[in-house]
């Protein structure tokens, strides 16, 4: 049985109406897409969902569970790790309320960890600079995972494959599960309760996602066969019949960092309700937002990449990766449009799934007809000026009323975010920057309804 690391694999704004649909004509362009890039790359099965602000969701699904079982759109996927941008939002909204700071040690909170320094931040932890060596990466965690599919881990028991830390915390950027599992087990210490409780508590019963699950202290709905070359340059083979695997004893043992399934419905509108502010309150997306570089093109933040460029576009997100599965979605930082992509196979790569099928969708997407202005806005009464502006601009909204502004640099950065009582507004751009910025204005209602790049100089 070939080892699998459950890692990310490099990925990767207004509210979603759960009976907006996208337009038919659409629609159909996007199931030509899921499908021809399906069939070309050999793609056992696929289920996307795509977001338009405004317009609503589309959700389609290519290829098959096992032989003549379709994949539905309704099935469930593991998410891998991204588990953790929903395990990040629990810790900010911990601090929200005051009950812990991302700047804590790890000691203050849990303590005789082998391996783990007290001294590491729970920052450290959630933006991967604390040097932990990553459980899953110790070759005890999969004679362990081979030995009992069936089995039921609890998240303490993973503390036994940490092994020494690969660098001094704060001295560089690593991927690690381990900075999940311990987030996880500070959320356990302090609502002494399941994981799977206080995400359910917290994050999915209030935002009515009810097609995701924590695996496998929750079980309910069909996970289609899971698909992978199991034996070295041998044939696709579906896990479930030849090596008789069962997601229990893996998603159990991925815990906070990774033991999430859910539709690929349930997946996007997490995207967009966490874009929104509807999950963690602005200052914690900002937070969220606080990238280290990783190279060039792409960024870390809490739980959360940032990438660029995505058929010009700086994108969030966070792939992940299971057994057998394999899930990777976007937001587009310009204007909202997010998807999620989830396949039951593991011998593509998250890069592959991303660049071949996320971005296609997204180009496709792209090209349709201009994002919907709903209501009776018109959009030419909008003022945004001057333009080029120096020390304000001035925001007119015309006959509307009300709305979010915001300025968002070319790295995806929120540089102002405030509200328009009214139809007018005056902000300072004194100790902004000077430079190209994207100047949006939205509301929950209209959703995204104007947006116009605003060069800023002094």
């Amino acid at each position: 049985m070939k080892k699998l690391v459950l890692a990310t694999g490099l990925l990767f704004l207004t509210i979603y109406s759960a009976q907006a649909q996208i337009a038919s004509a659409y629609a159909g362009r996007l199931q030509n897409v899921l499908d021809s890039v399906g069939k070309r790359f050999h793609i056992k099965g696929l289920s996307a969902a795509v977001y338009r602000p405004g317009e609503g969701m589309w959700l389609g699904a290519y290829g098959e569970s096992y032989s003549g079982v379709p994949i539905t759109t309704d099935m469930y996927f593991p998410i891998g790790s991204n588990t953790k941008t929903y395990t990040s939002c629990i810790m900010l909204k911990l601090q929200e309320a005051g009950t812990l700071s991302l700047d804590d040690t790890i000691g203050k909170w849990l303590q005789n960890i082998p391996n783990v320094s007290g001294q590491i931040t729970i920052r450290q932890m959630l933006n991967h600079t604390s040097g932990l060596f990553s459980y899953t990466n110790d070759p005890g965690f999969f004679t362990a995972l081979n030995n009992d599919y069936t089995k039921v881990w609890q998240p303490e028991d993973m503390l036994q494959f940490i092994g020494a830390p690969d660098f001094a915390p704060g001295s560089s950027w690593e991927y690690s599960n381990t900075n999940y599992l311990l987030a996880g087990l500070i959320i356990k210490k302090i609502f002494n309760e399941p994981y799977e409780v206080t995400v359910r508590r917290m994050i999915l019963d209030p935002q009515g996602f009810t097609n995701t699950i924590v695996y496998p202290a929750e079980k309910r709905g069909t996970i289609p066969h899971g698909w992978s070359v199991i034996t070295n340059n041998g044939p696709l083979e579906d896990m479930m019949v030849s090596a008789n695997y069962d997601n229990t004893a893996f998603l159990s043992m991925a815990t906070s960092a990774g033991a999430i399934v859910a539709t690929a419905e349930d997946v996007a509108k997490f995207w967009v309700a966490l874009m929104n502010g509807k999950i963690i309150n602005n200052n914690s997306l900002g937070e969220m937002k606080q990238f280290v570089s990783i190279n060039a093109n792409n960024g870390y933040g809490l739980g959360l990449f940032r990438t660029r460029p995505v058929n010009g576009h700086v994108v969030y997100g966070h792939g992940g990766t299971c057994f057998g599965y394999l899930n990777e979605n976007m937001v587009d930082s310009a204007n909202g449009i997010t998807i999620a992509v989830l396949t039951n196979q593991d011998s593509v790569d998250n890069d592959q799934i991303f660049n071949w099928v996320v971005t296609a969708l997204h180009k496709n997407t792209l090209q349709m007809a201009p994002l919907s202005i709903a209501g009776n806005v018109n959009e030419d009464d909008i003022k945004i000026y001057p333009n080029p502006a120096s020390n304000y601009v001035d925001v007119n909204l015309g006959t509307a009323n009300n709305a979010k502004f915001e300025l968002i640099d070319m790295t995806g950065r929120n540089i102002v975010n405030t509200t328009v009582d009214g139809n007018y507004v005056r902000v300072s751009l004194s100790d902004i920057t000077p430079g190209l910025y994207l100047a949006r204005l939205s509301n929950t209602e209209k959703g995204i309804f104007k947006t116009a790049k605003l060069q800023v100089i002094h």
